[in-house]
């Protein structure tokens, strides 16, 4: 595929209607350049941006991806892709590439993986830009330039660390809390992760989390913060 591409051609590249496409183009910013009065994307340079800004689009973006398809787990609640072993995983400190390796040796994949090839990824698409939010969570992911890592299923697991460690979050503060999000396909992944970067600027609800009693309390926090957050999109 060329790296210059038009508004259809972006959208199948990004498994996304044109209509999302336009809207996140007006609301969220995507790089593009009008070439004879139509719009041409670089798709390296969506690639990049996705993976930097994905985590902070806003409401309507958010509302347009959930409407975009019927299937993917932005359409269903996150607590559904949480299995009970991967919903408080204890990670002892040390250096992130440490904290990294330590998490992800200790999530139960639903289908076959390479763990070692997983961890490659989480850490490269950390070293394009920290995946770290400025409240003590990382938001860990694979970069979009790779394939998918599951092939028929999504998951998400959440990650407690022993002592907070520096992720290179934007305002400085250490990282205790890990959130692993992959998802089978690219939309999918797109509106996996910005539901959950939503979930988590929602006011007290990281505080909730930390304190959360085993999985039981987990799931149902995110439950209940999907319920309510979310309500006006369902």
């Amino acid at each position: 595929m060329t790296d210059l591409l038009n508004p259809k051609q972006l959208a199948e590249y990004l498994q996304l209607s044109q209509r999302t496409v336009y809207r996140l183009l007006e609301r969220g910013g995507i790089p593009a350049v009008k070439v004879g009065g139509q719009w041409r994307f670089r798709r390296t340079a969506v690639d990049e941006w996705l993976d930097v800004n994905m985590q902070r689009l806003d409401a309507d973006s958010l509302s347009a991806l959930q409407h975009d398809g019927d299937s993917g787990p932005e359409q269903r609640h996150i607590a559904q892709l949480i299995g009970p072993e991967n919903a408080r995983i204890l990670v002892p400190a040390g250096s992130r590439d440490d904290v990294v390796r330590a998490f992800i040796s200790q999530v139960h994949f639903p289908e076959v993986v390479s763990v070692a090839m997983v961890v490659e990824r989480i850490l490269e698409r950390e070293r394009l830009c920290s995946t770290a939010l400025t409240d003590g969570v990382a938001l860990l992911h694979t970069p979009r330039s790779r394939p998918r890592v599951l092939a028929t299923h999504d998951l998400v697991a959440i990650g407690r660390i022993d002592a907070p460690v520096d992720f290179g979050a934007l305002d400085g503060r250490a990282t205790d809390t890990l959130i692993l999000l992959l998802a089978r396909s690219e939309r999918d992944q797109i509106a996996l992760l910005a539901k959950v970067a939503r979930l988590c600027r929602e006011p007290g609800f990281l505080v909730a989390l930390h304190d959360a009693r085993g999985p039981v309390g987990v799931t149902t926090l995110i439950r209940r913060t999907e319920d309510r957050v979310f309500a006006r999109f369902r």
